[in-house]
């Protein structure tokens, strides 16, 4: 498994987003396709609400393999002192590692959060959840107020990814998620948003997670 790192860079010749891990041994295929998935979608990362926030971002590389972004709002600002900078390290696996990676990053959430996990049923065992939209994308929403409070909704939305991992789903055994975003446009077959975000919504099908 490999992994690079996308940060917001201040100094330099070439400022703003960039790799700041070494890129070498990727082909621009990769690159590409990385910089244009790792982070979640929307405007405001910058509300105080989001400050520390964290996402999980899973998706397919054109080579096969998959990338597991992990992103987190730092308390970085930009040269105009606007906040919700982002940073994000993304591991690439085989699709052969990736239902091992998942389960060990379920075991390492906090033992309050796990025992809900496993007490819950799962998400696509909620028989009230549709395949909302003709591309397949799921789009669900809770009420977001902190990074912590949101780590039982990032865990269960791993562990359905995990399930269907191994029930297969959609065209494959790697079901594309998000576990925070802003926006579900262009976004991951499951997203989640805060329950603010998607009451904005029109003319789309969103489920509450409880």
């Amino acid at each position: 498994m490999r992994q690079l790192v996308i940060e917001y860079v201040l100094e330099g010749r070439e400022r703003g987003y960039t790799f700041t891990s070494p890129t070498n041994g990727f082909n621009d295929d990769t690159l590409k396709s990385v910089w244009r998935s790792a982070m979640p979608r929307g405007q405001g990362w910058g509300a105080e609400t989001y400050r520390g926030a964290h996402s999980l971002k899973s998706f397919l590389l054109v080579d096969g393999r998959v990338a597991l972004s992990n992103v987190t709002v730092t308390d970085q600002r930009d040269e105009s002192g606007r906040a919700g900078i982002r940073r994000a390290e993304i591991a690439i696996m085989s699709p052969g590692a990736y239902a091992e990676h998942l389960s060990a990053l379920l075991h390492q959430y906090p033992a309050k959060v796990q025992a809900e996990v496993f007490r819950k049923p799962g998400v696509f065992e909620r028989r009230r959840i549709p395949k909302a939209k003709s591309d397949g994308q799921i789009v669900l929403s809770h009420p977001y107020r902190h990074a912590e409070g949101w780590l039982l909704v990032e865990a269960l939305l791993v562990k359905a990814a995990l399930d269907e991992y191994h029930s297969g789903w959609l065209s494959g055994k790697v079901i594309p998620f998000t576990t925070l975003a802003l926006d579900y446009r262009e976004e991951s077959a499951l997203v989640i948003l805060p329950e603010e975000r998607a009451r904005q919504l029109k003319n789309v099908t969103v489920v509450e997670v409880r």
